[in-house]
């Protein structure tokens, strides 16, 4: 238990965000669902807004 209390909210943060990116990925192509979000790069530029604050924030607390 004590590996998750270590882990980086990034890395979780990408995993989930790949994770879910593919799942959609793969519905669109085995066509269970027409999924059409042509804004998915904000998405990304808020993930890595995010994890950046995260670790600014974390940077900044340790000093």
């Amino acid at each position: 238990m004590k590996y998750f209390h270590r882990m980086n909210a990034g890395v979780i943060v990408i995993g989930i965000f790949i994770f879910c990116w593919g799942l959609v990925w793969l519905g669109n192509d085995m066509g269970w669902w027409d999924f059409s979000f042509p804004f998915w790069p904000v998405i990304v530029i808020l993930t890595g807004i995010m994890i950046l604050l995260y670790e600014l924030k974390k940077t900044v607390s340790e000093e």
